[in-house]
């Protein structure tokens, strides 16, 4: 059995997992002896996390952050993805067993992980990081990490990530979720310990205060259209194209697994792109939303947002091998000063049940 002791820390390690606009979807249980992973599938409604899948990219983040602290404590973690069917609400059963204590130097940056909103310093990415990056993926059977540096090249995937922006404010779930998300003040963070605060968006003092008026839908319906929807992505294009890299993690698969397993990769990227001092953006609601388009669960979306998909994804193809895979994520990567902010996350007595 595992010492209890044992069992908190990998489980504290477990919730600091990044999740869509950190609504943090799981639930942990302890028998005694291992976890049993479930997601909560009221925690993400947005229409990004179509069939759960970006919920499973989070758990899997999840759970890579648990075998890396079960790893440093002295455990082996064997994990059990989806023991009861797929898509069920049980996501992974994980059983530890008393082995050698190796340390892994990523257990140190899992709290430090986060992430960086901030403009991105015109710099090149170094070699050994971009090795080091490409690495982290190749520990993973199926993961290809697309590292993306010519400058036409990110231009390209520029227009393609930012166009979530404009969507997002054209599209009501979208809009209501980013909203539902946010947080005004550090007391209200403090209160709820999900979602966003506002200065986490790196919008400045002003932009903060005028972008709380957006909240009302019936304002950004009117702004709309004055050509509002249409100007939001410039900010996300500028932010993208002046990155070091703009990157896409796929993995083979198109199953719940291959998202989950993705996740598992995408976090050991993530923490070992925060061990070499790297900044990391997500950008990746777009990709989500031509996923959804992909398998049919396109009702809530617009005909001219269909249109703008079905084109973004033909983009797409051009300039990576993402046809027949699952795109677990895209993110710009860069150096940058560290962010204004970082989110909150649930005590563990929310998250774990005995």
């Amino acid at each position: 059995m595992i010492e209890k002791n044992a069992i908190i820390k990998i489980i504290d390690a477990g919730i600091q997992a990044p999740s869509g606009d950190n609504c943090q979807p799981w639930q942990v249980y302890f028998d005694g002896e291992g976890l049993c992973i479930r997601n909560l599938d009221f925690k993400d409604t947005s229409l990004y996390n179509v069939k759960n899948t970006a919920s499973y990219v989070a758990i899997g983040a999840m759970i890579e952050n648990m075998a890396i602290a079960a790893k440093s404590l002295g455990y082996d973690a064997s994990v059990k993805l989806f023991p009861e069917e797929e898509n069920s609400s049980t996501v992974a059963n994980i059983t530890f067993i008393k082995g050698e204590t190796v340390f892994d130097p990523l257990f140190l940056f899992i709290k430090k992980r986060c992430v960086n909103r901030k403009k991105f310093k015109a710099r090149q990415l170094e070699h050994h990081a971009k090795e080091a990056l490409l690495k982290a993926s190749s520990e993973f059977r199926g993961a290809e990490l697309c590292i993306i540096e010519d400058n036409e090249k990110k231009k390209l995937l520029a227009r393609i990530f930012s166009l979530n922006d404009r969507i997002l404010f054209e599209n009501r779930n979208l809009h209501d979720f980013l909203f539902k998300h946010l947080r005004w003040s550090s007391e209200d963070a403090e209160t709820s310990r999900d979602g966003m605060s506002i200065e986490s968006l790196e919008l400045g003092f002003l932009q903060s205060r005028i972008f709380k008026f957006l909240s009302s839908w019936n304002l950004v319906r009117f702004l709309n259209f004055l050509g509002f929807s249409r100007l939001a992505p410039l900010q996300s294009y500028k932010l993208c194209a002046s990155s070091s890299a703009l990157c896409v993690l796929l993995m083979q698969g198109l199953n719940s697994a291959s998202f989950v397993e993705g996740g598992r990769v995408l976090q050991r990227i993530w923490l070992t792109a925060s061990s070499l001092g790297l900044a990391l953006h997500p950008m990746t609601g777009i990709t989500f939303l031509i996923q959804r388009l992909q398998i049919g669960e396109d009702k809530e979306l617009s005909n001219s947002h269909r249109k703008y998909l079905i084109k973004s994804y033909q983009r797409l193809k051009e300039i990576l091998p993402v046809e027949h895979k699952s795109i677990i994520m895209s993110f710009r990567l860069g150096y940058a000063d560290a962010p204004s902010d970082k989110s909150l996350r649930l005590p563990l007595t929310s998250v774990l049940i005995n």
